[in-house]
């Protein structure tokens, strides 16, 4: 896939000139593209859940993120004058681009939070150059939040923050929404640095619950100093818990809703720094934050002209939300609120560190996962496997929180549908069917456990149908073993990371392939990866397969293929289990069928046996 070659690919992002650059390199592409007077940005045709109007709102108020902190940081912009003659029109009723007044749960308060932001922390650059009626119609809108009811999740960060910018400007404030608000976030937060709210664990921890606790604790840590405490040692906790989800490049095992959001994911570093909070040392912090950058201005995430699009990393309207407009990516600008620091800042003194030693295996208790690193530094595979969550309301839900293993080298893929098993996108995934075509996942896991060795969970693709799924990490390997209970006769299959093809004009380049009884390993000159069936003797082999799925749903690559194993299974109670391995570099997956993990079941004992070398773990699952 072609990346454009864009000045922002040639920025070294290494310093705080360079970061401030990197914005005006993301920026400079969109400074046509303002429309309403200013009012909105337009930079494609699309749609969301809210109507095109709001959609224009959305790209406007998201540059905020950016242009905010550049501005408390000393910096210009070329933009900054329209987006004020915008903000003049935008908040006029009489202008026939005023923004409007939204009912409950609207996206206009979504936007509110940036202008907040820029009241709070450059009031001389986005405040005080307005009119009179300018400022006073600015405050009226933003104050409309405080007369609907939000969405019971990180939604009231925004209005907080609306509150706050609201109260230092000097405008009427609802200090009682303002208390009430902040007690709710309280009331999501879990443990280990985690919160909750009304979807799953996903990213919308560090960038959506703790970067705004962090900007609270940083603007509001003398008036109140006990929440602001509090919110600084979440996340000092969570800090610790993110850290093992980055490669040794700056790139991210993907996991959960609004990956369209990009770059977004190492904002919560970036609010570290702006509210004084060490977590980690300033050179390892600074180095996240340049290095997922960095990552991410390699890859295509950008058009001809040099705009952000929907997709992960490359464009993808497949993969995308039903809240995800034209616009929407530029919440991704959030990483930027480091420019706001000076260059005396220890943030930008220190000299830039790479990742500290990590184990190979980190526990995320609340949301059961584990996140284990593998390969070599410089190439490093990191992986999630994850205990599954709650069905949600969430475009391809199953998908995005549901699935066995997540990876910063390989993705995962959505699907098309149902039916069809190309449509599935059945990478890292067991996938059901009577044999009509129709496939059923993993979609809503229930007694989920995590600990060193597994995480766990029972699940029902038919009400008649139980599986209990372990996934055991071993290094490059990891294993999964699945207890059934079964009314019925059901094909399986199975599914290992998605490998990329990456062939383009070459078919030569086809990969090599050995295939044996119940296993396939594939390479290719810059990726392997396979699958091994372990549990034949049970009565159930299974015939492995290089699998092609429909391009476009694998959210890093358009074209893949898939190392699966295709069997079936009668009714009653029966086992299988497989081992999964990927890894980054030729050849290395031919030699890595020796390594693979054995798994033995003790029928006497009812306990499966899982060993690699001088390791084995138990586990129980019951008379079969």
């Amino acid at each position: 896939m072609k990346s454009w070659d864009l000045p922002i690919s040639h920025n070294a992002l290494k310093t705080r000139d360079d970061l401030s650059l990197a914005l005006a390199q993301i920026l400079e592409p969109l400074e046509g593209h303002l429309v309403r007077g200013g009012s909105g940005l337009h930079v494609a045709n699309g749609s969301a859940l809210y109507s095109d109007q709001v959609s224009l709102l959305e790209g406007f108020s998201r540059l905020l993120w950016g242009l905010a902190p550049l501005s408390a940081g000393g910096g210009s912009s070329p933009m900054m004058a329209p987006m004020l003659r915008g903000i003049e029109a935008g908040v006029d009723p009489a202008s026939p681009y005023y923004w409007g007044v939204g009912g409950n749960k609207d996206q206009r308060y979504v936007e509110m939070a940036a202008f907040a932001l820029a009241l709070l922390i450059a009031p001389d650059s986005f405040w005080e150059p307005l009119s009179e009626k300018g400022r006073a119609r600015l405050a009226a809108w933003l104050g409309t939040i405080n007369g609907v009811e939000l969405p019971p999740n990180n939604w009231e960060f925004f209005r907080a923050l609306v509150n706050i910018a609201l109260m230092r400007r000097g405008r009427p404030y609802d200090a009682s929404r303002l208390e009430k608000g902040l007690d709710f976030i309280d009331g999501l937060y879990r443990s280990d640095g985690w919160y909750l709210d009304d979807t799953n664990y996903d990213f919308y921890n560090p960038f959506a619950l703790h970067f705004y606790g962090l900007v609270y604790a940083a603007l509001m840590g003398d008036a109140d100093p006990d929440r602001a405490g509090r919110f600084r040692e979440r996340a000092r906790l969570f800090a610790r818990e993110y850290l093992p989800w980055f490669g040794s490049d700056g790139s991210i095992v993907p996991y959960g809703r609004s990956l369209s959001y990009r770059f977004a994911v190492s904002s919560f570093f970036s609010a570290c720094a702006f509210a004084g909070e060490e977590v980690l040392s300033w050179g390892v912090i600074k180095g996240l934050v340049l290095r997922n950058l960095r990552w991410w201005f390699a890859q295509p995430i950008f058009d001809h002209e040099g705009i952000l699009t929907i997709g992960y990393r490359y464009p993808n309207l497949i993969m995308a939300e039903q809240y995800n407009s034209p616009g929407s990516p530029y919440w991704s600008l959030k990483t930027f609120l480091a420019l706001a620091l000076p260059a005396s800042h220890p943030f930008w003194l220190a000299e830039e560190e790479s990742l500290p030693g990590l184990p190979a295996v980190s526990r995320n208790a609340p949301p059961d996962m584990l996140l284990c690193r593998a390969g070599k530094a410089e190439t490093d595979h990191v992986y999630a496997l994850a205990a599954g969550q709650s069905l949600c309301w969430i475009e391809h839900a199953a998908a995005k929180y549901s699935k066995f293993a997540y990876s910063n080298r390989f993705g995962f893929c959505v699907a098309h549908g149902s039916f069809d098993l190309p449509k599935t996108g059945c990478d890292s995934m067991l996938l059901f069917s009577e044999g009509d075509g129709y496939w059923h996942e993993r979609r809503d896991a229930r007694g989920r456990f995590s600990c060193g060795d597994y995480v766990r969970s029972t699940w029902s693709p038919w009400p008649d149908v139980s599986v209990t799924t372990w996934l055991l990490p071993f290094g490059e390997w990891h294993v999964r073993v699945h207890a059934i209970r079964s009314s019925r006769v059901l094909e399986t299959v199975e599914g290992g990371f998605s490998l990329p093809d990456e062939n383009g004009f070459d078919p030569a380049r086809d990969p090599t392939i050995r295939s044996g009884e119940g296993s396939l390993l594939a390479s290719f000159p810059w990726a392997w990866g396979g699958i091994v069936d372990l549990a034949g003797s049970s009565g159930h082999p299974r015939s492995p397969e290089l699998h092609r799925p429909d391009p476009n749903l694998n959210i890093h690559y358009p074209r893949v293929y898939i190392p699966i194993l295709h069997g079936h299974i009668e009714k009653g109670s029966s086992f299988i289990a497989c081992a999964v391995a990927a890894g980054v570099g030729p050849g290395e997956g031919l030699a890595a069928a020796s390594k693979a993990p054995s798994f033995d079941y003790d029928a006497e004992r009812g306990l499966g046996v899982v060993r690699q070398g001088a390791r084995s773990v138990e586990l129980p699952i019951g008379a079969i």
